[in-house]
């Protein structure tokens, strides 16, 4: 399961990359419900969303997410220590707004800037919210495991309008350019002369050959001398 699980992740972050421009590290804002939810599932944050992505991670949240939960007071004591351990993101609220409006305005922003997040959170109306927005990765905590969400109806449709943008960039370039070159035809080998070296006239080698003679020495061999014959090579 657990393969399935980080194979269906890097699936879904595959698709932001090509699509939406999302490189890593990767920018993570958490909510206040999204640490309550790991905080009640007993599961390190900082440890294990990168693990799930798979590559470098900035957990981030905001000054509005702190500001929610400290109004809250000790009902979510246990989150507000979790989110202050995070990198706090510029948000340009000056007075505080509630957390959900923070992280849409975000998530828009970021749709359209260079700077792109995914929004981590439990929250059911602001994850309604985030489907919404085009090119929002959105991730949850169910059965005490992180989840990334599924594609949604708006992003795919992002998708293919820039997919449509570019086919049609590519139309008006082949009108403004004209048609390419045809293909050249390909250059006949010239054929080659005769080689050199094949009219070359053999050049006969001499080699040794041993030869038995009816003399014999002092011990009483039979003596043996050495006789040229002509040998052709090339």
């Amino acid at each position: 399961m657990k393969v399935k699980r980080l194979k269906r992740a890097n699936r879904l972050l595959t698709f932001f990359k090509y699509n939406y421009k999302f490189v890593p590290p990767y920018r993570v804002l958490v909510d206040g419900t999204f640490c309550q939810a790991a905080l009640t599932e007993k599961l390190n944050l900082a440890e294990q969303i990168p693990k799930y992505l798979t590559e470098e991670t900035h957990l981030m949240t905001t000054k509005c997410v702190l500001d929610e939960l400290e109004k809250i007071g000790p009902l979510l004591y246990g989150a507000l220590v979790i989110a202050k351990q995070f990198e706090v993101a510029e948000c340009p609220h000056k007075t505080p707004i509630a957390a959900a409006d923070c992280l849409s305005h975000l998530a828009r922003r970021a749709a359209s800037g260079k700077t792109k997040y995914l929004i981590a959170t439990q929250h059911d109306e602001l994850t309604e919210k985030l489907r919404t927005i085009v090119g929002t990765p959105i991730m949850y905590i169910k059965f005490k495991t992180i989840l990334l969400d599924n594609i949604s109806e708006a992003t795919k449709s992002g998708a293919s309008k820039d997919e449509e943008e570019i086919k049609r960039l590519k139309q008006l370039k082949k009108e403004i350019m004209g048609p390419s070159d045809p293909l050249q035809k390909k250059k006949k080998k010239k054929k080659g002369g005769v080689n050199p070296l094949a009219c070359k006239k053999k050049i006969m080698k001499a080699s040794v050959e041993t030869v038995r003679t009816g003399e014999r020495t002092a011990t009483g061999k039979r003596k043996r001398t050495k006789k040229k014959a002509p040998v052709e090579s090339d």
